[in-house]
């Protein structure tokens, strides 16, 4: 099921644009958490109310489900869970999500952008049997969805939405353990010219000097094609 979504135009209030941002030193033998004021900072993303609720509606929570909010934050996704299970993670509150080794039945939040490879490495690691999560345009890769296919979880329902103050285009995406299909099929390797080459070295809408004469290609000719 893909379902397109109409802008949400409603404004962030004012309690988030003090809030901390938390960065990571991923570094080889380094273990530091950084936290530090930011009037805006990239992780932080104030989620409007109806998409949270949104996503959570999506995820279909029973009573008996155990529920993570991953990044709890103002707590827009954890205060609205329905009656069930739940617990959260929130880095300023000593709570880090690369901690958390619980079992849990169902995640859902909103990631910080800057850890997507991380952050999705670890929720397979939890192995809930759904998890749903906002992708932006540059998040949601051929080959970072196929790692969750190959985790055994299917894309079941995709919504399409554009956030007023979020730099582009979102994707929410709920992905579950089950027999149902998935909503999208992708490539997940990139489809190279006829030449058999990669960007890099395809000459398709390049200039190449040859014996002092410049010669430009366009995008549908390439001179290596086999």
């Amino acid at each position: 099921m893909v379902k397109i979504l109409n802008t949400v135009k409603e404004k962030p209030t004012k309690r988030y644009a003090d809030i901390k941002i938390v960065v990571y030193s991923r570094m080889p033998g380094t273990a530091k958490i950084k936290v530090r004021n930011a009037e805006k900072p990239n992780d932080v993303i104030y989620t409007p109310l109806s998409v949270a609720k949104l996503m959570i509606d999506l995820c279909d929570i029973q009573p008996s489900d155990k529920t993570l909010d991953p990044s709890k934050g103002g707590g827009i996704f954890y205060n609205n869970f329905p009656e069930c299970n739940k617990d959260y993670c929130e880095i300023t509150e000593d709570r880090d999500f690369f901690k958390y080794d619980k079992p849990v039945d169902i995640i859902c939040g909103n990631p910080p952008y800057s850890l997507w490879t991380a952050w999705l490495k670890h929720t397979i690691k939890l192995n809930p049997m759904k998890f749903c999560y906002i992708f932006g345009v540059y998040n949601f890769t051929p080959p970072r969805l196929q790692k969750i296919f190959d985790a055994g979880y299917k894309l079941v329902k995709l919504h399409i939405i554009k956030v007023n103050w979020w730099f582009s285009t979102s994707f929410i995406c709920l992905f579950e353990k089950c027999d149902k299909e998935n909503v999208i099929s992708i490539t997940a390797k990139a489809v190279l010219c006829e030449c058999g080459n990669n960007h890099n070295k395809c000459k398709r809408g390049r200039t190449e000097t040859i014996k002092g004469v410049k010669k430009k290609y366009g995008m549908n000719e390439c001179p290596n094609k086999k």
